[in-house]
């Protein structure tokens, strides 16, 4: 069968200039040190959910051909070479930062580099124990400037690749940079905003259901509307009509017993055993694909 002609393993690495920037081992071990078994538990939980979710590919290239009467279709799908995940504040809980490294590293990208803006003694130890439990080692800090030029260079490489950021006031600023919007405008690189869950509920049957540590470890600045019962022992329980308000307001996310799931209409709904779940609707199998398409007469 006629095949595309093989492609090169990556048309860009990070480059020499980021390595004083990316966070030593010995963050990272400290970090890891620092929590606790339970807390370890929430998170090794929540990236193996993720890793069922996204399936990991087990093939780097895939190659199709469709004939029909009048053409042949020949299409071929790998990897992009890279995905740059880009982090503020608003990603230091695993529950964001996971549902979009997880589905990249799962993708098999020869590279993924997590880059938190500011300063490496201000990336919070959850972030490099998420990813150290994920097996992502490459995490930088960064600020305004080396990020501008990071992605400048990314794109201006013409290599297939992805960048993903929080849809924040600070990356908007940056974004809107007119000569970094002219190379990236120029440039194949796949920008993808995230905009993190802003109408968020947590409702409570029983006391002890959601304990209030972990839904702060696992989504940590989120704010929640909290209904039902108060998370102390002794608290009633809720009346039914404090439900029916509760559910009535639409939610993008929303936090409740699994008997109660399939009743809040809300576009993420998670049950207290997968607790710290999020799925980002942007990001699909395809967005870390780099595909090419041939169309030939039939003969």
């Amino acid at each position: 069968m006629d095949s595309f002609p093989p492609t090169a393993s990556s048309g860009w690495t990070l480059p020499d200039w980021l390595s004083p920037h990316l966070l030593p081992d010995a963050r990272f071990a400290r970090a890891y040190a620092g929590f606790a078994d339970d807390r370890r538990a929430l998170i090794k939980g929540l990236i193996a959910r993720h890793y069922a979710l996204a399936q990991p590919q087990s093939v780097r290239m895939r190659t199709l051909e469709e004939r029909h009467e009048l053409f042949i279709h020949r299409s071929t799908a790998q990897p992009v070479s890279f995905v740059l995940l880009l982090v503020d504040h608003d990603f230091d809980a695993p529950a964001l930062l996971l549902a979009a490294l997880m589905p990249a590293l799962c993708a098999r990208s020869e590279q993924v580099l997590v880059c938190r803006l500011g300063k490496k003694a201000d990336v919070p130890d959850v972030l490099l124990v998420s990813c150290e439990l994920a097996g992502q080692e490459r995490v930088a800090a960064l600020g305004p400037m080396l990020l501008q030029r990071l992605l400048a260079e990314a794109a201006a490489s013409g290599a297939p690749g992805v960048a993903m950021y929080p849809q924040s006031g600070m990356f908007s600023k940056l974004f809107s940079q007119p000569a970094l919007r002219d190379v990236l405008d120029a440039s194949a690189l796949r920008l993808v905003g995230l905009r993190p869950p802003r109408v968020c509920g947590l409702w409570r049957d029983e006391p002890g259901q959601f304990p209030p540590l972990d839904v702060s470890l696992l989504y940590g600045p989120l704010g929640f509307v909290i209904g039902g019962a108060a998370p102390v022992a002794g608290s009633p329980a809720p009346a039914q009509d404090e439900w029916f308000a509760f559910r009535a307001m639409r939610r993008e996310l929303a936090l409740v017993p699994a008997a109660r799931a399939a009743e809040t209409g809300a576009q993420v709904s998670v049950a207290e055993n997968c607790l710290g779940q999020w799925c980002w609707p942007q990001i699909t199998p395809e967005l870390f694909l780099s595909q090419r398409q041939r169309f030939t007469a039939a003969t």
